[in-house]
């Protein structure tokens, strides 16, 4: 993932709020986000940029992690079915190292953020970066 120093970090408040963006607890990151987009402090990039990218991580998380949870759901069933109870233990096994890489990855970008870093995921980065730039 490339890092970048963010030229229009600023102050404390704008780095700790960037960091918010990716802070999972209880919404945090989708309110902060929203905030951000729906205030005058849309037009700092990096605030925008890490607004965007959280929401959109958050949606990719949405939509990945449920079709993931069934997916893995129906494959543990019929192994389960196969191997006399042996399947269920798919789901645990894989899932959740899957929520625990995520978790941390989310911690480390709230980190960066707050030492008024970019680092721009595959894909949404960059257009995290295009609707912060607009």
């Amino acid at each position: 993932m490339p890092e970048t120093k963010a030229a229009a970090s600023g102050s404390d408040d704008n780095k700790l709020l960037g960091a918010l963006c990716y802070i999972p607890i209880m919404g945090i990151s989708l309110l902060v986000a929203l905030y951000i987009l729906l205030t005058e402090k849309k037009s700092d990039k990096f605030l925008a940029f890490h607004a965007w990218q959280s929401l959109l991580l958050g949606a990719v998380c949405i939509v990945v992690f449920p079709v993931l949870f069934i997916g893995l759901g129906i494959v543990g069933v019929l192994l389960a079915t196969v191997t006399m109870g042996f399947g269920t233990l798919i789901m645990p096994c894989i899932f959740g190292p899957l929520v625990l890489i995520l978790l941390v990855g989310m911690l480390y970008l709230a980190w960066k953020a707050y030492q008024g870093e970019k680092v721009k995921l595959p894909i949404i980065g960059n257009f995290a970066e295009k609707q912060a730039n607009k």
